[in-house]
C-alpha cells in the first residue's frame, strides 16, 4: 500500500471514531426514550471524551517525537499536575473565576512544569530516564502541592476534588469553546509540525542539514502540546498515560514511526479509549459500585504498560 492510501485509510478512521460515537450515543439514547435534555448532556460528554482524547493522544506523539523520547506524555513530564495545581491556585486566591481565566491559568502552569522537567532533564544528561526522573519529581511536587489546596478549594468548588482523576461528569455547553481550542491547536501542530518531527527524530545535527532548525521545532512542539493538554486538564481534570499509550500503539499498527501516519491514527485510538471507558464507566461499572473517573481507569490500564516499556527500554541497562 502506497503512502497515499495509508494516509487516506488513517483519516478515514479518524473521521469515523469521531462521528460513530456520536451517533451511537444519540440512537442509544434515542431507544430508552430518555427526556431531551438528558439526550443533550450524553452527547455533550461523548464529543468531550473525543476532543479530550484527540488532544491528549496528539500532545503525547508531538512530545515523544520532538524529544525523541518514547517514554513520556504530559502526564510524565509534569505538564498535567502542573496545570491542575494551577488551576486550584486560581479557584483559592479569585474569589470569581471563569472558564477562560481558570484555561489560562493552567496553560501557564502546564507550560511552567513542562520547561522545569525538560530543564532539570537536559541538566542532568537529557537521556530517556532522565526525563522519567525528573518528570516523577515534577509531577510528584505539584500532585502534592495540589492535594494540599484541595482541602481549601473543594468547599467553594466541589469539582475540584473529581479532577484529580480526571472525569466528564461535568460536561456543559460552556465547555465547547476551549475543548475546540485545544483540538484545534494539535490540528494546526499536526499541519505545521509533521513533517519537521520525522526530520528532527533523525538528530539534531542531520535535522539543520535538512534545513529543520531543531530548537525552534523542539519548542513549537513543546508549547503546542503543553497548552493543549493543560486546557483539556483544566476543563476536566487529570487524564494520565492516555498520551502515553496511543502513540505506541499506532506506531505498532502501522509499523512506522512516520508522525504524518502515526499522529492521526493515535488521535482516533485516544478517542475511541477515552469514550469507550467513559461510557463504560457510566453504563456499566454505575450499576455496580457507582461512576468510576475515566480518568482513573485509563491510569490503571496505562501504568502497568509504562512500566512494560521502560523496563523493555532500559533491560540492557541505563543510558
Amino acid at each position: 500500500m502506497n503512502s497515499k492510501l495509508r494516509l487516506l485509510l488513517v483519516f478515514s478512521i479518524l473521521v469515523a471514531s469521531t462521528t460513530l460515537p456520536i451517533l451511537y450515543t444519540y440512537i442509544v439514547t434515542l431507544n430508552e426514550g430518555l427526556p431531551g435534555r438528558i439526550l443533550t448532556y450524553r452527547l455533550y460528554r461523548a464529543l468531550y471524551t473525543i476532543l479530550a482524547g484527540t488532544v491528549l493522544a496528539a500532545s503525547g506523539c508531538i512530545l515523544q517525537a520532538s524529544l525523541r523520547n518514547p517514554l513520556v506524555d504530559h502526564y510524565v513530564l509534569g505538564t498535567g499536575s502542573g496545570a491542575l495545581f494551577a488551576v486550584y491556585a486560581t479557584l483559592l486566591v479569585l474569589d470569581h473565576v471563569t472558564l477562560w481565566i481558570i484555561s489560562l491559568a493552567a496553560a501557564i502552569g502546564g507550560l511552567s512544569a513542562l520547561a522545569v522537567t525538560i530543564l532539570i532533564a537536559e541538566g542532568i544528561s537529557g537521556s530517556d530516564i532522565a526525563y522519567v526522573l525528573s518528570g516523577i519529581g515534577v509531577t510528584s511536587l505539584f500532585s502534592g502541592l495540589s492535594v494540599l489546596l484541595l482541602y481549601y478549594v473543594s468547599s467553594r468548588y466541589g469539582y475540584a476534588s473529581l479532577m484529580l482523576t480526571g472525569t466528564f461528569i461535568q460536561s456543559r455547553l460552556e465547555n465547547l469553546p476551549y475543548a475546540l481550542i485545544a483540538a484545534i491547536l494539535v490540528v494546526l501542530g499536526y499541519v505545521v509540525l509533521a513533517k519537521r518531527l520525522n526530520v528532527v527524530m533523525l538528530g539534531d545535527d542531520h535535522a539543520a542539514q535538512l534545513g529543520v532548525d531543531p530548537g525552534l521545532t523542539r519548542l513549537l512542539s513543546s508549547i503546542i502540546a503543553g497548552v493543549s493538554a493543560s486546557i483539556i486538564v483544566s476543563q476536566f481534570g487529570v487524564i494520565g498515560f492516555l498520551g502515553l499509550v496511543t502513540p505506541h500503539t499506532a506506531r505498532f499498527l502501522l509499523k512506522t514511526s512516520d508522525n504524518r501516519l502515526v499522529i492521526p491514527l493515535a488521535m482516533a485510538l485516544g478517542s475511541l479509549l477515552l469514550f469507550t471507558t467513559d461510557t463504560l464507566s457510566r453504563s456499566l461499572v454505575a450499576r455496580v459500585v457507582g461512576e468510576v473517573p475515566a480518568g482513573a481507569v485509563i491510569s490503571a490500564v496505562g501504568a502497568p504498560f509504562f512500566l512494560v516499556l521502560l523496563v523493555r527500554r532500559f533491560r540492557g541497562g541505563f543510558t
